[in-house]
């Protein structure tokens, strides 16, 4: 059953951590690599509103951490090991393989599954783990 009874603090500090996260991922790790394989330029980024995008990945950070509470209150994880699992099957369950059938259909490479599902990888890890243990 769903609770609200979770760390909202551990909430608070992932949400911050998953946007660092991708500020660093779409910013230095792999902005330019993002970038040719969208065909999205810096140009066309200039002047444009960017505040819904981000709003949305404010929202969506909060909600998976949120949902990576409960389940990590479902199955009573409470080592670093098991929360990193969790995090794994959460990417393999949900994000991952589904990202994957996103790309196939709109025909975009691989390297671009790897860029956009792997930032999703790594925060999830970092979620289950710092859930599992705080």
């Amino acid at each position: 059953m769903l609770t609200f009874d979770v760390n909202w603090i551990a909430i608070a500090v992932l949400v911050i951590a998953n946007m660092a996260l991708g500020a660093i991922w779409y910013g230095p790790l792999f902005g330019k690599p993002w970038m040719e394989a969208t065909g999205i330029k810096m140009d066309d980024m200039e002047g444009k509103n960017m505040m819904p995008p981000y709003a949305v990945a404010i929202m969506n950070s909060f909600f998976m951490a949120f949902f990576m509470a409960n389940v990590i209150a479902w199955t009573s994880t409470a080592s670093l090991g098991g929360g990193l699992l969790l995090g794994l099957f959460m990417w393999l369950g949900f994000t991952g393989l589904s990202f994957g059938v996103n790309h196939a259909f709109e025909m975009r490479s691989l390297h671009l599954w790897f860029i956009n599902s792997g930032m999703y990888l790594i925060g999830l890890l970092i979620m289950g783990a710092v859930l599992a243990i705080w």
